[in-house]
C-alpha cells in the first residue's frame, strides 16, 4: 500500500481558499457583479432557483458529513484509502456545495478572450470572479434601492454560503483531529486493538468452519495471501514491530486511517495462527476470548474439568450461576453471555460434564449479585480461584474480576 505523507491535505488549500472567499463575501460585491455583468431579471431569478436547489442538496449532505465527523477519528481503518485521502472523502460528502460554489463563481466571472501561453494554467474561477474581487465599487444607495428579486438572490446566497461555511469548518476540524490523533501514538495503538477485537469477532464463524473442514483448514493456513510477504506490506511491518512496544506504537500511528479492514483482518488471523501454531480449535478459543495461547489452553482445560471447580453438590442438578459467572469473567472481561454459553456448553457436554447447563437469564442474575459484592459472591470467588490455582499449579493464574 502506498502511504501518503500528506494524507488529508490534498484539498485543504482549496477548502481554506473557499472559506476565505465566503468570509469576505458581502452585498456590495454582489451588486458590483450584477452591475458589471448587467444581469436582467430573468437571469437573476434563474440564479436564485439554481442556488436554492444546490442548497437543498447541500443541507442533506451536511447531515451525512456531521455524522461522519462524529465517528471517523474513532475508527482505525478506512475504506478506499488507496484512492482517496481524508480531504477527498470529505469533499465528496459536500459535493453539491462545492459544485454550487463553482457555479456561483463562474456566473459572476468576466468574459475573457485572452489566449493563454503554451503550458500556462487557466485561471481558477475564484481568482477572476467579480464577487471575490478585492477591487469593487460600493453601491451608493445599497440593496434597498434594488428590486425584491435582487434581495432574494442575496438572501439565498447567504443561506447557501453559511451552510457551506459550516461544512468546510467541520471538514477542516476532522482533518485537524486526524493529525492530532496520529501524533498520539498510544491512542492509535488503542484504536488498533479495538479494530483487531472487532475483526476477531467477525472471523469467529470463519474459524469455526475450519474446524469442520480439514481441507479448508489446510488450504487457508498455507495461503500466501495471509502471511507476511512483499504483497502484504502492512502485515509484514506488523510482524517486524513485535520487537517492542515503541515500534508497535509507531506502526499504529503510521497506519492510522492508512490501512483497510482487510489489512486488520490479516493481522488478527496471523496473530491467531501464530499463537495457536495452526491448531484451529485453539484458534477458536483465542478468537472468542481474545487471549494468548497460554490462557486459551487454561480455559480449554478448565471447561473440560469444570466439575472439579464446583461444589460437591449443586442445587437442582445445575451448574451454580454464580460460579459460572465468576468463571466467565476469569476467562474474559469483555465476552458476551451468548458467546460464552455457546462455547462453554459445547465443550462441557463433549467432556462429559455431569451438571445441567444454565441460560443467559441466570447469568444476568448472578451478575447483579457480583456487582453488589455480597458475602456469597466473595466466598464463591475465593473457592473457584483456589481450585483454579490447584488445577494449574505450575502456571500463573490471573485473578478473576
Amino acid at each position: 500500500m502506498k502511504i501518503s505523507s500528506q494524507i488529508g491535505h490534498s484539498n485543504v488549500e482549496a477548502m481554506e481558499k473557499i472559506l476565505a472567499f465566503i468570509n469576505s463575501f458581502n452585498v456590495d460585491k454582489l451588486l458590483h457583479a450584477i452591475n458589471s455583468k448587467r444581469f436582467n431579471e430573468d437571469t437573476i431569478r434563474s440564479f436564485v432557483l439554481d442556488i436554492r436547489e444546490q442548497n437543498i442538496r447541500l443541507e442533506r449532505q451536511m447531515q451525512h458529513l456531521y455524522s461522519f465527523g462524529e465517528t471517523f477519528n474513532e475508527e482505525y481503518t478506512t475504506s478506499d484509502n488507496k484512492c482517496f485521502d481524508t480531504s477527498a472523502r470529505l469533499c465528496f460528502k459536500m459535493r453539491s456545495g462545492i459544485k454550487g460554489i463553482k457555479r456561483t463563481l463562474k456566473k459572476c466571472c468576466k468574459s475573457s478572450r485572452r489566449t493563454l501561453r503554451t503550458g500556462q494554467e487557466p485561471p481558477q474561477a475564484i481568482d477572476k470572479t467579480l464577487i471575490a474581487s478585492k477591487h469593487y465599487m460600493v453601491d451608493m444607495f445599497g440593496l434597498d434601492s434594488y428590486p425584491e428579486y435582487v434581495e432574494e438572490l442575496f438572501a439565498e446566497m447567504m443561506k447557501f454560503y453559511n451552510n457551506m461555511h459550516s461544512c468546510l469548518e467541520e471538514s477542516l476540524r476532522v482533518i485537524s483531529e486526524e493529525k492530532t490523533t496520529r501524533r498520539d501514538v498510544r491512542k492509535c495503538l488503542d484504536l488498533l486493538k479495538l479494530a483487531c477485537e472487532k475483526s476477531r469477532r467477525d472471523q469467529i464463524i470463519f474459524i469455526e468452519a475450519m474446524n469442520d473442514n480439514p481441507a479448508l483448514k489446510n488450504a487457508i493456513l498455507q495461503t500466501k495471501a495471509l502471511m507476511p510477504n512483499d504483497d502484504n506490506p502492512v502485515l509484514s511491518e506488523w510482524k517486524d514491530s513485535e520487537v517492542n512496544e515503541n515500534r508497535r506504537e509507531s506502526f499504529a500511528s503510521r497506519y492510522f486511517h492508512n490501512c483497510t479492514l482487510e489489512d486488520v483482518s490479516k493481522i488478527t488471523f496471523y496473530e491467531a495462527v501464530t499463537e495457536a501454531e495452526g491448531d484451529s480449535e485453539l484458534m477458536t478459543c483465542i478468537y472468542i476470548f481474545n487471549c494468548d495461547s497460554n490462557k486459551a489452553r487454561q480455559i480449554d482445560t478448565a471447561i473440560r474439568k469444570f466439575d472439579a471447580l464446583l461444589p460437591d453438590k449443586c442445587k437442582r442438578n445445575q451448574i451454580p450461576s454464580l460460579y459460572l459467572f465468576i468463571f466467565m469473567r476469569w476467562c474474559s472481561e469483555g465476552i458476551g453471555y451468548e458467546s460464552f454459553l455457546n462455547y462453554f456448553g459445547k465443550l462441557y457436554i463433549e467432556s462429559g460434564g455431569q451438571w445441567g447447563l444454565i441460560k443467559k437469564a441466570a447469568l444476568s442474575g448472578a451478575a447483579s449479585e457480583c456487582a453488589r459484592s455480597t458475602t456469597k459472591y466473595q466466598n464463591a470467588k475465593k473457592d473457584i480461584m483456589a481450585k483454579l490455582r490447584k488445577m494449574f499449579p505450575q502456571e500463573e493464574v490471573q485473578q478473576s474480576a
